[in-house]
């Protein structure tokens, strides 16, 4: 049971509502494959969340960054990699019930790519959930930068606000901004980094996130 009422909740998107693994270890293998860089054997789930500039900065360097994310959403748009990605179970259920409660607004803070993101939205026919949408434009990079975009257009008190994600940049995105944070552990993060950071809640299925909320 939550100890404090929150007004508006702002989802995650890769890793909280959609498991978008498949499409983006495509991505991610066939532009390192360009760099010549073998993917095998690395361990992409910690560059599912964050902004493609800090994962390919790691990847591939500074000086070939940018190259690597232009590549990367030409791959990803050409190989249709949304139309591999699937929602969780449970987690449209989730969605009705809390939008049928009528207590709280809904919002989507996304580190990945604008135009990406409002495709999958309509592909799973999510787009009526979510009162704004924000996601990463070259302004906005950081998921602490989108928040803080989010929270200030749509002049939200922060004490009003609850982040559910399942990364640790959500949790450290909502906490540069002063924002409570509940992580879901089904998603890319391991659980035990989770486990070490404050948070609301830790919750292990979508079904939780409604019985936590309601």
């Amino acid at each position: 049971m939550l100890a404090k009422q929150y007004k508006y909740l702002i989802f995650d998107f890769d890793g909280t509502i959609n498991d978008t693994s498949r499409g983006i270890y495509a991505t991610f293998t066939a532009v390192l494959a360009h760099f010549g860089i073998d993917a095998k054997g690395k361990d992409l789930s910690e560059h599912i969340g964050p902004p493609l500039k800090y994962s390919y900065t790691k990847l591939v360097g500074s000086e070939r960054c940018q190259e690597a994310i232009d590549l990367h959403r030409k791959i990803f748009a050409e190989t249709n990699a949304i139309e591999q990605s699937a929602l969780y179970d449970g987690i449209v259920e989730v969605l009705d019930r809390l939008k049928s409660s009528g207590k709280y607004q809904m919002a989507i803070a996304s580190c990945k790519y604008q135009p990406h993101l409002l495709k999958s939205l309509e592909l799973f026919n999510l787009q009526n959930y979510f009162v704004s949408v924000y996601a990463q434009v070259p302004d906005r990079l950081y998921k602490a930068d989108v928040i803080r975009q989010l929270i200030t257009d749509n002049g939200w008190a922060k004490e009003d606000c609850l982040m559910i994600g399942d990364t640790l940049h959500d949790v450290d995105g909502a906490k540069a901004n002063g924002i409570d944070v509940v992580a879901v552990t089904y998603g890319f993060e391991q659980r035990k980094k989770l486990q070490q950071v404050q948070t609301v809640a830790l919750l292990d299925k979508p079904s939780q996130i409604a019985e936590l909320l309601l």
